[in-house]
C-alpha cells in the first residue's frame, strides 16, 4: 500500500518554484511555536453540576473550554487583542481535541475578552455592549 501525497508539502513546493529567482522568499511548514505564547485564563468546566456561586456578568453559562483574555487599566483591549484571543482558541482546540481530524465541536467553547475599563478606540470599530458575551 502507497502512502498518502503529502500535499501540504506540495503546495509549498509549488511556492518555493513559483517565486524560484525573485526577491520573495518562501518558508515551508514554519514551525510557529518558537515564541511561547500564553492565555491569560482557561477555565474548564469538567461536569455537570450546578456552580454554587453566580458567576460573573457575561460569563454563563460555562462551556466545557472557557478561555479568557484580561487587559488592566494599562492595556488597551483592541482589535489585535481579539485576533490574538481566536489565535489562542485555534491552538488550544486542537491540543485538548482527540486528533485534529477530530475537533471537539465549536460549542464546547467560549471565548472571553475583559478589559478593566471601557475600549473607546475599539468601540468605534466595533458594536460593544457591556457585559454582554458572544458566541464564534
Amino acid at each position: 500500500m502507497s502512502s498518502p501525497t503529502d500535499f501540504h508539502r506540495l503546495f509549498g513546493l509549488a511556492w518555493l518554484d513559483f517565486f524560484d529567482g525573485t526577491d520573495v522568499e518562501v518558508k515551508t511548514e514554519l514551525d510557529l511555536s518558537i515564541q511561547q505564547q500564553y492565555i491569560d485564563l482557561v477555565i474548564i468546566r469538567k461536569g455537570t453540576m450546578p456552580i454554587p456561586r453566580r458567576l460573573p456578568d457575561g460569563f454563563e453559562p460555562l462551556a466545557a473550554h472557557n478561555l479568557a483574555t484580561f487587559k488592566s487599566y494599562q492595556e488597551a483591549m483592541n482589535p489585535w487583542t481579539l485576533q490574538e484571543l481566536v489565535g489562542h482558541y485555534s491552538d488550544y482546540r486542537k491540543i485538548v481535541s482527540p486528533s485534529t481530524d477530530q475537533l471537539l465541536p465549536e460549542a464546547d467553547f467560549r471565548l472571553f475578552a475583559v478589559t478593566a475599563r471601557f475600549p473607546a478606540n475599539l468601540s468605534k470599530e466595533l458594536n460593544l455592549v457591556t457585559g454582554a458575551a458572544w458566541r464564534l
